[in-house]
């Protein structure tokens, strides 16, 4: 169990290779981390699947708890103060991102595919979804002290998400030409508008038109930049 335990921890702080030294480095030299992966130096970080599954798992058991207490607090000052909805919300969309993940991973690989092939774009977006789920666990704790500001905090960290998307596409599939910045640009409202047709949709499935009052995906996509 020693071994095992120093095996754990020698994997999770590595000063070369450990997850913490990962986060670090995808948080402030993104660009080091995605093409020493790309020209072939596996070892110097975490498995990008590995990072993934590791977040998102942690993530998920994060989030129940988040709700349980958002529960919790809303009862105490009103019995039928349960916030259903959210959890609803959150169990039907906790997988979104595997949902998610190939249309993002395509749509980037229509436009680059002539730079990198569609097994470096699987890996850009495994690295940065977790680094957005590594914000969401560290912010977890901010959560908790305001509970009642769940969707003022959700707002936030969706916005810091897609900033950070649009530097990192920028970082690694941008050449620092205006027409590179215009077409990721135009890429990141495409994931936005996905993003939210795949929640809705999981939420209200062939109803996705009539509970969000809008006759097709044109007008969804109207009432979703008047959000």
């Amino acid at each position: 169990m020693h071994d095992l335990f120093h095996e754990l921890w020698h994997s999770l702080t590595h000063t070369d290779k450990g997850i913490l030294k990962l986060i670090k480095d995808l948080f402030i030299h993104p660009k080091k981390v995605y093409f020493g992966y790309f020209s072939g130096k596996r070892k110097t970080y975490f498995s990008p699947v590995t990072f993934f599954l590791i977040t998102a798992t942690i993530l998920l058991l994060i989030g129940n708890k988040i709700y349980d207490y958002e529960d919790y607090v809303r009862s105490a000052n009103n019995p039928n103060g349960f916030n259903e909805m959210g959890r609803f919300v959150f169990e039907m969309t906790k997988f979104k991102t595997l949902i998610l993940l190939p249309f993002q991973v395509l749509l980037i690989w229509f436009f680059y595919h002539k730079r990198f092939n569609l097994a470096k774009i699987i890996v850009f977006f495994l690295y940065f979804h977790g680094l957005i789920f590594v914000i969401q666990i560290l912010l977890s704790p901010i959560y908790f002290i305001f509970i009642l500001k769940k969707e003022l905090l959700d707002n936030f960290v969706s916005i810091i998400s897609y900033i950070l998307l649009f530097w990192h596409l920028n970082s690694i599939f941008g050449l620092k030409k205006w027409k590179t910045y215009l077409i990721n640009f135009f890429v990141l409202n495409l994931f936005y508008i996905l993003n939210y047709l795949i929640t809705f949709y999981l939420i209200y499935g062939e109803g996705l038109f009539e509970q969000t009052n809008t006759k097709n995906i044109f007008g969804f996509i109207i009432e979703l930049y008047k959000i």
